[in-house]
């Protein structure tokens, strides 16, 4: 269960990473910096919680204080006016911030399917815990790219 947390993660990181490397624009290197060092912390997480246990997660899960609200997967700049400010379909900017964005639901939406079909309780929880981490990435994403 973990590992495929893992891979998945590892496999977000990795095309932030490259993506970094051949951005053009310092706008959106330093966005997929800032994506790739919150996958890089969860993969840092699902590590710990291979060598240590996940009680910690599916205690934190079990509170009453914890939720998590669906994201919005609306992709940005879908104004395609002649008045826009900016092209979604040429704006590196947008571009990256549409693939992140479409990715992390992925992820979202991956976590929290098998979280929905669980037969556990235990993995429900889990994979509850992780689907939260990414709404909180999307959150993220939201908020780096409205700023542009």
């Amino acid at each position: 269960m973990l590992k495929v947390a893992l891979t998945t993660s590892a496999n977000h990181y990795d095309f932030y990473l490259k993506a970094a490397n051949i951005a053009s624009t310092a706008q959106v290197k330093a966005l997929l910096m800032v994506l790739a060092e919150t996958e890089g912390d969860l993969i840092e997480r699902i590590r710990l919680m291979m060598t240590t246990g996940i009680l910690d997660q599916i205690e934190e899960v079990a509170s009453e204080a914890f939720t998590t609200k669906d994201p919005d997967p609306t992709p940005f700049g879908m104004d395609r006016t002649p008045f826009a400010a900016s092209n979604p379909d040429t704006d590196p900017r947008f571009y990256v911030c549409n693939r992140a964005l479409e990715m992390e639901f992925k992820g979202f939406s991956f976590y929290s399917s098998i979280s929905n079909r669980a037969q556990s309780e235990l993995i429900k929880r889990l994979y509850e815990y992780f689907a939260h981490i990414k709404s909180i990435q999307i959150e993220k994403i939201r908020k780096v790219c409205e700023s542009f």
